[in-house]
């Protein structure tokens, strides 16, 4: 169920921003699997198997905020959105921001951690 109205450090995103993170994050992890592929297919060396990296935080990002509800990059600017796309509303409360800024922070870690595995996944798998 998606929330439909701000909660600080919670959701800062209604059904529009989080249907258009999921698009991204299948995007993206369409990539990490055809990036996989690639480097099968035509034995990649190991540096370059790394970059894997990048597509699999840019999917981590967007599934782990689509799930949560909150997108990182409006929580570090102290803005929510629960109408269309590109329309955002300011958050005014200094608590409020910085609850939205620590859980930026969380996902875009998690999201990193997720990342870095992939690409230690790339290397080592072959």
């Amino acid at each position: 169920m998606i929330n439909n109205e701000y909660i600080p450090g919670v959701c800062n995103i209604g059904r529009e921003e989080t249907a258009f993170r999921k698009k991204i994050a299948v995007g993206a992890l369409l990539i990490v699997i055809i990036t996989f592929a690639l480097f099968f297919i035509f034995n990649i060396q190991a540096y370059f198997r790394f970059l894997v990296v990048i597509p699999a935080f840019i999917s981590a990002m967007g599934f782990l905020q689509a799930r949560a509800h909150f997108c990182a990059r409006l929580g570090l600017t102290a803005l929510f959105n629960f109408g269309e796309l590109g329309k955002y509303n300011k958050v005014n409360n200094d608590e409020f921001i910085l609850m939205d800024r620590k859980k930026s922070l969380k996902i875009i870690f998690y999201s990193l951690v997720i990342g870095i595995f992939c690409g230690i996944l790339a290397i080592v798998a072959w």
